[in-house]
């Protein structure tokens, strides 16, 4: 089975740029991840493959059946019932392999967004579908749920395409990466719509790479263009010389009856010597015509600058977390005397509903009620629509230079910082919801490093980031010197910013404790 996409094209009608533009593209048996930037298309590739939406032009050949799971999962999936009441095993066997209960299908509403992913994943495997299409599988997914549906998807032996920033779960999977990437953002002279590279392996290698492939086409370019400037030079003094030798061959300065000196003067004609330079610098342009060309051959990529410094900070005082018992309804949790000092990048993992969220809370409480809140940044998981106003209100009011320096950092995490300005600051609130959680995330970050902290708190950072902007913060996080506590399920952004790790465990159905690990 494979999956033949040529000469797609397509557009929004909101849009006045073209998507995909002769575009193709084939997928075969196996799992394939498909990464890049927001607005590059991931999604929509998936819609178009499983055909929610038509393209304007192109063709998609894609036999047998298609299952496509998006990101969320508020609805309940059209065979739920009567996939888990089969009477086939082979079909019945994925709920109990991912855990699925009837008293689960009884509370679909009340459901955590893990158990809901796992009866999605389990409801499209019951399909036994020749494609299945996922997108973003692992968002707010605790280690052991991820770990859980991975293990059932690597039995799926169809077409398996998966729109993914986590690296350790589509390494788990996949064997070969699609990365997409708008030609005119990546290149220079490059075209306003997306293109695609393919890579052989997972995800993490993928990037890799692609980042040194982008070096190297960078110092190529830049090697070819010094060439050609080299050549320039040369071919400016020959050009001199050339000129000094005809000056010198001129008869004009010599006397009209000095025959003697006209003949020397025809005779180094004849004889080609006035010549040696000006060819000389033909063959130089020739040459560099050719490097150029050769140079001009090249895709020289475009770079940014990555990371931020947070505002020189004279909080200095440690954060003292005395020994407790947090109590929140019949669950209590026991804390250990913890003291959290400047540089101290604490990762603070473990299982959905084990006392991470309870954890953060009790520490932002200790900073208040301690007056030292305005030393603190808390980055929550899901931003309320009371929040994202208030975030919005703070930058329309800054002032011009401190604009431009939340833009610069924006543009350092990964976004286009004067179309998410035009969002931020427009009076329609519907324009204003175009700004994706991503973005907004970022936008509450670059905000808050213009002001000194003591500590950062940020609880599942990477949800709703795409992989470039989740290699930028994880870049930018790891250069910063203040305290932070980091709550994440992703592995391998926990191992390149943080130095200290918290696990929370749940030990019985009413407690839980914190331990250092």
């Amino acid at each position: 089975m494979s999956i033949q996409i040529s000469n797609l094209n397509f557009s929004y009608s909101s849009s006045n740029s073209t998507l995909f533009e002769d575009f193709s593209i084939q997928f075969f048996d196996g799992w394939t991840c498909v990464a890049g930037s927001n607005g590059c298309g991931k999604s929509t590739l998936l819609k178009l493959i499983a055909g929610l939406i038509e393209p304007d032009g192109g063709k998609i050949s894609c036999d047998g059946n298609t299952i496509y799971c998006p990101q969320e999962t508020a609805e309940i999936p059209d065979n739920l019932y009567t996939a888990f009441w089969s009477d086939d095993n082979e079909v019945r066997r994925f709920f109990s392999r991912l855990c699925v209960t009837e008293e689960m299908l009884e509370r679909y509403d009340t459901l955590s967004g893990g158990e809901k992913k796992r009866i999605q994943i389990a409801c499209a495997l019951a399909e036994q579908p020749n494609v299945l299409l996922l997108d973003e599988p692992t968002n707010h997914l605790d280690a052991e749920t991820t770990k859980m549906i991975s293990d059932a998807l690597g039995d799926f032996h169809g077409t398996g395409i998966m729109v993914s920033h986590d690296r350790g779960f589509a390494d788990s999977l996949c064997n070969r990466t699609i990365y997409l990437y708008n030609e005119s953002h990546a290149f220079s002279g490059g075209r306003d719509c997306i293109a695609c590279d393919i890579y052989p392996c997972g995800l993490t290698k993928a990037l890799e790479l692609r980042q040194s492939g982008q070096t190297q086409s960078r110092e190529n370019w830049e090697k070819l263009n010094s060439k050609a400037a080299s050549e320039k030079q040369r071919s400016a003094k020959l050009e001199s010389e050339n000129q000094k030798s005809k000056a010198r061959l001129s008869k004009k300065t010599v006397s009209a009856n000095d025959h003697d000196a006209k003949r020397k003067l025809d005779v180094a004609r004849i004889s080609g010597k006035d010549r040696i330079t000006g060819d000389a610098k033909a063959r130089l342009e020739t040459q560099i015509r050719q490097t150029e060309a050769e140079r001009d051959n090249i895709k020289k990529a475009l770079s940014r600058k990555e990371g931020f410094s947070v505002e020189n900070t004279d909080f200095s005082k440690p954060i003292v977390i005395e020994e407790t018992q947090i109590q929140a309804g019949s669950y209590t949790l026991a804390v250990p005397h913890l003291e959290i000092k400047r540089g101290t990048k604490l990762a603070l993992t473990g299982q959905n509903g084990a006392g991470k969220t309870l954890f953060v809370n009790h520490v932002i409480g200790l900073l208040e009620a301690a007056g030292r809140q305005n030393e603190l940044l808390y980055l929550p998981q899901e931003i309320s629509d009371e929040e994202r106003g208030q975030i919005f209100e703070e930058f329309s009011q800054l002032e011009e230079a401190e604009r431009g320096e939340v833009l610069s950092t924006l543009y350092r995490l990964g976004s286009e910082p004067t179309r998410l300005s035009a969002e931020a600051t427009a009076s329609n609130e519907s324009d204003r919801q175009q700004v994706s959680p991503g973005e907004l995330r970022k936008l509450m970050i670059a905000l808050a490093v213009q002001r000194p902290l003591s500590l950062l708190i940020l609880d599942e950072p990477t949800n709703h980031m795409d992989i470039t902007s989740v290699l930028a913060l994880e870049a930018a996080l790891a250069s910063l010197d203040c305290a932070m506590i980091v709550v994440s399920h992703d592995k391998a952004f926990l191992e390149k910013i943080t130095n200290a790790s918290l696990t929370a465990e749940r030990t019985s159905p009413t407690s839980g404790v914190i331990k250092k690990v």
